[in-house]
Order: C-alpha cells, then sequence, then structure tokens
C-alpha cells in the first residue's frame, strides 16, 4: 500500500512524537533541527498526520532551523511554569488527551515524559520507542517500558541486540543513519596530505559531556610539546562561552578556531575533507552521526568507545581509540596520530569498509521502516 492509500481509502492515521528534547522558540516561530525534520517530512509525505509533544524554550546556542508551524506541522507549545516540577506536571496531564487523540505515540528514548508510556499501556494505544542514547536503558523501568512497546528502532546494532535479548523477542531493530549521506557519497580514492602543521576538526554539538574541556587541555599539551596545528571547532552549544573561555585562560587562540553552526551539505563535506582527524572525546553517546560523516568521507578517527560506539569502532583497526574524560589519553591519541599518521590512514580506509554497508541507499530509511510496520499492522 502506498501514502495514498493510507490517506483516502483509510482515515489519515494520527501520530504523536514525543521528542527528549525541547524545541527552540524564536518570536512566533518553533524550531527544531533538521534530522528531525527530516524525519518528519518522510512521515508526512507518507500521508500521517503528525503533531509534536514538548516544552520549547529560548536558546541562542541553537543549531535548529526547522520552522514546525510553517512546515504544516501540530504543535501547540506546553505552557512554562518558573519551577520545573510544576512544568512536569502540567506537561503529563497534558499528554493524556494527545494519547487518547492520537493513534500510535512516538517516543525518542531516554526521555523525561518516559512515564508517559504507561498512560499508553492503560489506554491501550500502541506506542513504539527510538532509542538514540545509553542514558538509563538498562533500569528496570526501561525494560517494562520495552517489553510493552510496539516497535522499537535503534542508532546501533549494540543496543538491537540488548533490547531483544532483554525483551526475548526481536522487537527492535537497527535504522539505517539519519544523516543526508550515503554510499554514493563515499570517498574511495581521497587524498592525505602530510603536512609539518595537522588540522583537528571537532564537528558537533557544543557540551561539557562531549569532552571539550579534556580535548583543549590536550590541545595545549600538544602545542606545548611543539607539535604544529589548527584544531577547528564546528557547532554550538550550551558549552560554547566555556569553551572559548579556557582557549583564552590556556593561550591557544591562535591555534582554536570556532566556526559556530554550519547547516549546508557542501560546508560539512569540506571540514571533513579539510581535517586530517577527526576526534570526538564524548563521554557518552548511542551512535553519533559525525563518526559515520568522518568514515564516509575518509577522516581519520580518534574516538572514546562509549555506549554504541564500540559495536562499530575497533581501535587500531578504524580508528584510534581514547578514555572519555582524560587530558592525558586524548593529548597521547594525538601525538599518536601526529607521529603515525600512515597508521590513521590505514584506519581510515579500513572504516570507509566498514560504513559502507551501512549507509547503502537500498537501505529503508527511519521513516520508511516506521511506515512499513505501521502499515503491516492496518
Amino acid at each position: 500500500l502506498n501514502a495514498v492509500s493510507v490517506k483516502y481509502l483509510w482515515k489519515v492515521i494520527k501520530i504523536i512524537i514525543i521528542f527528549n528534547s525541547s524545541f527552540v522558540r524564536k518570536g512566533n516561530s518553533y524550531l527544531t533541527n533538521n534530522l528531525n525534520a527530516l524525519f518528519l517530512k518522510d512521515l508526512m509525505f507518507f500521508g500521517y498526520e503528525v503533531s509534536y509533544f514538548q516544552f520549547a524554550f529560548k536558546n541562542k546556542y541553537t543549531i535548529s532551523v526547522f520552522d514546525l508551524i510553517a512546515n504544516g506541522v501540530k504543535y501547540k507549545p506546553l505552557k512554562n511554569f518558573r519551577i520545573k516540577l510544576i512544568n512536569y506536571i502540567y506537561a503529563y496531564l497534558s499528554i493524556i488527551p494527545r494519547i487518547i487523540n492520537n493513534d500510535f505515540i512516538y517516543f525518542y528514548y531516554p526521555t523525561s515524559f518516559k512515564y508517559a508510556t504507561f498512560f499508553c499501556i492503560l489506554l491501550r494505544k500502541k506506542y513504539g520507542l527510538y532509542i538514540r542514547g545509553e542514558k538509563g536503558i538498562e533500569d528496570k523501568t526501561s525494560l517494562r517500558i520495552y517489553k510493552n512497546a510496539y516497535t522499537i528502532f535503534t542508532v546501533s546494532d549494540y543496543f538491537t541486540e540488548k533490547i531483544n535479548i532483554v525483551t526475548e523477542r526481536k522487537l527492535a531493530n537497527t535504522i539505517r543513519p539519519m544523516i543526508p549521506f550515503t554510499e554514493k557519497d563515499i570517498v574511495f580514492d581521497r587524498v592525505y596530505n602530510i603536512n609539518q602543521s595537522s588540522k583537528i576538526l571537532f564537528l558537533g554539538r557544543i557540551a561539557y559531556d562531549k569532552g571539550i574541556e579534556e580535548l583543549l587541555n590536550a590541545a595545549s599539551l600538544l602545542k606545548k610539546t611543539g607539535y604544529r596545528f589548527v584544531l577547528d571547532i564546528v557547532g554550538n552549544g550550551k558549552f560554547i562561552e566555556n569553551a572559548k573561555q579556557i582557549t583564552s585562560n590556556l593561550n591557544l587562540s591562535d591555534t582554536v578556531k570556532f566556526h559556530g553552526p554550519v547547516y549546508d551539505i557542501k560546508e560539512i563535506k569540506e571540514f571533513y575533507s579539510n581535517a586530517d582527524i577527526y576526534i570526538l572525546p564524548t563521554y557518552h553517546e548511542g551512535f553519533p552521526r559525525t563518526l559515520y560523516e568522518a568514515m564516509i568521507f575518509g577522516t581519520p578517527i580518534i574516538t572514546t568507545l562509549v555506549g554504541g560506539i564500540s559495536s562499530l569502532m575497533r581501535d587500531s583497526y578504524n580508528c584510534k581509540s581514547i578514555e572519555s574524560k582524560s587530558i592525558e589519553s586524548t593529548f597521547e591519541g594525538l601525538k599518536f596520530a601526529f607521529q603515525n599518521y600512515e597508521k590513521m590512514i590505514e584506519f581510515a580506509k579500513n572504516a570507509t569498509n566498514t560504513v559502507y554497508s551501512i549507509v547503502d541507499s537500498n537501505k529503508m530509511t527511519h521513516a520508511q521502516h516506521l511506515d512499513k510496520i505501521l502499515k503491516n499492522e492496518e
């Protein structure tokens, strides 16, 4: 059955998506990021009526640019109270009629609204989960939530296997990465320039738990040791002002360049293509899109192996691993890359082989996979 048959031969299926992060309020607009927008657009194309449930706050550090209301998404912002507890009590009371009035409830998980799944169970409403990170995914509450879900999607086989083991049925599926690149974008013939000065890239959300502080301190040690390099930091986030202050305190202003958020696909590709090393010293993850992107463009990777990262990345095969929350390990990882760049090139080529089948354009997208499961039910 195609989207037209869903929309016109049957009633329009109503889906409410409950995100695990708030939207951004800008004037009369409510914004989300481009990855959420891609998923949303696909569902709407398939004929579903989609609405969202989340708080909306002002955030000058946002990378969100997709206007929900201007693009036909039903979004009624939740009222914000000064006291956080009242906010959540009000939100949980508000979510009940929305669960009743929708056919399928889809949670980005983990989420502050995870207990709303119990309303779904009581009201006999089918719900699904999209597991994006590792925080709290193995507690008893989560286990009960998994077992009662209609379907679950994850960002890596690591999480998929865990869920299927604890639920004792093949409930979870790994989705194709939600990135705007496929195997057609893979750079197989990248030319590596081994110069005396290297370009290190961090691209992502600028947050404390991404290991930015450790990275900057490691960069300071590298500089003092005599290595020549430029560290490009691309992105935005609440830790950005802290990062700039640390950079100033460590006398790295001539070495560390802050570029702000980048949305254009060509610009993103250029950053990876011009970088000699991509580094991700993060504390916890599902599986970050930036690692897929670095592999696609042949950029040698230094990363921690936390969460779902360890399911795909292997030290001294397709990356150089470092310990999280460790300045020394981050420093040693970068020093290894500088001194053994031929090895890093070898890791990058192995990473290209790793990512090829994962981003295969013949695989279903997130929305296509959810669409297939919902239509099979109907």
